[in-house]
């Protein structure tokens, strides 16, 4: 059985079936490591959408008054560096400390997402917020 990179999810509906494809590797003798862990969806698609187009609105401030024009990636490397958390990939048995807006759930880019809103807030930067994007949603239920 290949277990995919992020893993199983993993519920009460599927626990056998899981087991009787896991339970084969066990017979050959080999010894796993099994990390239970809550389930936390990735970053989605909205928070994805957000984070560029504020990324586009902060270029279009900053170019505005910089002789310098940064891109709305040179935007996003430079809130990366400041706000992401820096995560764990390993490629080809090495391991190194990214900082990935890909690598994030969904709780963790809100976060993140909400440090760039209080960054251009102190800035006196302008971002829009749609009322219809899940993190207006999630921000209305947490204030």
């Amino acid at each position: 059985m290949e277990i995919p990179k992020d893993g199983i999810r993993l519920h009460k509906s599927n626990f056998s079936a899981i087991g009787q494809q896991i339970l084969p590797m066990l017979d050959s003798g080999e010894i796993y490591r099994l990390i239970l862990k809550p389930w936390k969806d990735k970053r989605s698609l909205s928070q994805n959408n957000l984070m560029w187009m504020w990324n586009s609105d902060i270029s279009s401030q900053v170019n505005a008054i910089s002789a310098e024009k940064l891109s709305d990636e040179e935007i996003h490397e430079f809130l990366k560096g400041m706000f992401c958390p820096e995560k764990e990939i390993e490629i080809l048995g090495e391991s190194k400390m990214v900082r990935s807006t890909k690598l994030l759930d969904t709780e963790e880019m809100t976060f993140y997402l909400r440090r760039i809103e209080v960054w251009c807030l102190t800035k006196g930067l302008k971002i829009r917020i749609p009322p219809n994007s899940e993190y207006h949603t999630k921000r209305l239920n947490n204030e």
